[in-house]
């Protein structure tokens, strides 16, 4: 997933990864549940925060609406959600907080 990065496609779907694995889709469902604790959605919205994250990181200028779409997400409600599930605070918090500690570091 991380490697490849097929998250990015807004469309990314189960039978999308199973087909791609040479599986059914039941059985990695069961399997992404068993070993990551998740359902394949908030499987795939995982990565897709930790990507934008990453993006952010490289540039702080993004807005938190483009980290969304860049990452896959096809809507900001979506992205919001995901994110504060994954981190626990707005993704507008979370690149403000970036932001301060950036200017910070470079005083």
């Amino acid at each position: 997933m991380a490697e490849r990065k097929p998250f990015l496609v807004e469309s990314f779907s189960l039978e999308d990864l199973s087909r791609a694995l040479f599986t059914n889709r039941v059985y990695l469902s069961k399997t992404i549940n068993y070993f990551s604790g998740k359902n394949f959605r908030n499987y795939v919205n995982y990565y897709r925060v930790m990507y934008a994250m990453e993006l952010f990181r490289k540039n702080r200028s993004l807005k938190v609406t483009e980290l969304g779409n860049l990452a896959g997400f096809h809507s900001g409600t979506t992205f919001n959600q995901a994110f504060k599930t994954v981190m626990e605070e707005s993704p507008s918090t979370w690149c403000a907080r970036l932001r301060k500690k950036n200017r910070e570091s470079s005083r």
